[in-house]
């Protein structure tokens, strides 16, 4: 029995794993501070409080298997900065993936620092990265930086509240920005050139399939667990989700609908990033690499739309359709939150080609998810060009529940989609990376990775959608005109 931990953007998920068989899942939400300034800020103690209240709450029928859990593992919304002082207290808020303030102090930092990073530590590193993050407090919050004595990423800090042990792993610590992914060691060139203070402690390096550490007795306690009870090293949300869809070998991609979406691969060898600045080139958390693309403005874009329209999810996939393929020529660039696909942090949203026969619901919304689709679609492409191979995706998140949607994605990529019994993919990755390394500390010969996977990860056959050769003839002009419609209104109106 293990508990498999998601703590994302909008809440923590905890699911109760047994040999592949979710028991039961329970949810606890966060608050988010934001504001137009692109400010997207939480504490990390709300964090905490969400895991704590999550596991409880998933023992509510199941109290008698808290005995039998044997191991958790974490997966966290990634690059998120979070920073304790020297008596391990939150120094302030943590800075979100998805704050773009720093995007000018970033470009600075690459300007006046010569950094190419995609050369130095073998990685693109956009403002999403922690780095960014670092500058920012630097910058306008000095104070704070003074005090940093460990800076940790969302899912170290849990594994610290629950253990006690200050450590990273490749996989998450590979977005930081300051982590050679070719090594898989931290920069100290880079770290250098931040000028932390003498306070700040570097972290243990953990490996991916190792014991990261045990429950800490007052965790126990709150949890009514036993002391045996182990913690995984965990990982970013996406490289547990690759984990939790069996994604740990070449030949599949993960699309993940979410607030971001995300599309990434498994590769044996780190790819190549200095030709595809939109390629972020991650380790992954099960010892190999993990290049994907990401975009932001993904369900977060269609749920705008539907509230527009006084609708809501349960109307989706009606909504889709009663309108065609290329929603008769109404185009949406739906960069609510700026872009990150291409990497315009500053964009605006924008819509073309309204009249009076085709601004309907039905449009407005296919619209919205058409261009959403595109984006990811141009990420897929950018893996492609890479060498990246696959010839399926399997797709996972909020927005994999939807097949009209599902149904579009394939036309527009010309990709099988396949859905795994659970779209839980990141929990379900915390899980049994827990369980890859409770086995390997009990077996003498290792457990592998492939192995796990192909026994747990289960797809839903019924749920597999192919591409319909016309709507996929028709979008592949469609797409093409689409991205540069984007590329002319993001250089016109958000060139630097």
């Amino acid at each position: 029995m293990y508990i498999g931990i998601d703590c994302g953007t909008q809440g923590t998920k905890a699911i109760l794993w047994n040999e592949g068989l979710i028991l039961n899942s329970a949810y606890s939400p966060h608050q988010l501070v934001q504001d137009d300034s692109g400010r997207r800020e939480q504490s990390p103690l709300w964090w905490l409080e969400a895991m704590m209240n999550a596991i409880n709450s998933v023992f509510k029928g199941f109290e008698a298997e808290r005995t039998s859990v044997k191991g958790i593992g974490i997966s966290g919304q990634q690059h998120g900065l979070v920073l304790l002082d020297k008596h391990d207290k939150v120094i302030c808020d943590a800075l979100l993936w998805c704050d773009t303030r720093p995007e000018q102090v970033l470009k600075e930092f690459e300007s006046h620092r010569g950094v190419s990073f995609a050369d130095k530590i073998g990685i693109q590193v956009p403002v999403a990265f922690t780095i960014a993050k670092l500058l920012w407090i630097k910058r306008h919050k000095p104070s704070a930086f003074s005090q940093i004595h460990k800076i940790m990423l969302p899912h170290d800090y849990l594994n610290f509240c629950l253990t006690g042990r200050y450590a990273i792993e490749a996989g998450d610590a590979s977005g930081t920005g300051w982590f050679d992914t070719n090594k898989k060691a931290i920069d100290q060139d880079i770290l250098s050139s931040l000028n932390l203070p003498s306070t700040y402690q570097q972290p243990e390096i953990a490996a991916s399939d190792a014991i990261f550490g045990m429950l800490r007795p007052e965790m126990c306690k709150a949890l009514q667990l036993n002391a045996n009870v182990i913690v995984s090293s965990g990982g970013g949300d996406n490289m547990m989700a690759a984990i939790g869809t069996g994604n740990v070998d070449e030949g599949i991609l993960t699309m993940s609908l979410g607030t971001s979406g995300t599309v990434f691969g498994h590769t044996n060898k780190q790819v190549d990033t200095a030709q595809f600045p939109d390629l972020n080139a991650f380790c992954s958390s099960s010892n190999g690499y993990l290049p994907l693309v990401s975009t932001m403005n993904v369900t977060t874009a269609n749920n705008q739309i539907l509230n527009l329209m006084g609708q809501d999810i349960s109307h989706f996939d009606l909504l889709l359709q009663q309108s065609r393929v290329g929603a008769e020529g109404l185009l949406s660039l739906p960069f609510y939150n700026g872009a990150r696909l291409p990497n315009v942090p500053s964009a605006k949203g924008a819509m073309f080609g309204m009249t009076a026969s085709n601004l309907s619901q039905g449009n407005l919304l296919r619209a919205t998810v058409e261009g959403v689709t595109y984006n990811l679609a141009r990420g897929i492409d950018v893996l492609r060009q890479s060498g990246v191979k696959f010839d399926q995706a399997c797709v996972i998140g909020g927005g994999a529940n939807s097949r009209a949607w599902r149904q579009i994605i394939a036309d527009v990529t010309g990709l099988k989609l396949v859905t795994p019994v659970s779209t839980e993919a990141a929990a379900i990755g915390g899980a049994i990376q827990a369980y890859w390394a409770k086995e390997n500390q009990m077996s003498v010969n290792r457990y592998q990775l492939t192995d796990i996977c192909r026994d747990f990860v289960k797809f839903d056959e019924s749920a597999t959608v192919t591409p319909i050769q016309e709507n996929n003839d028709k979008y592949k002009e469609l797409s093409k005109s689409y991205n540069t419609t984007v590329d002319n209104y993001l250089n016109i109106h958000f060139a630097n």
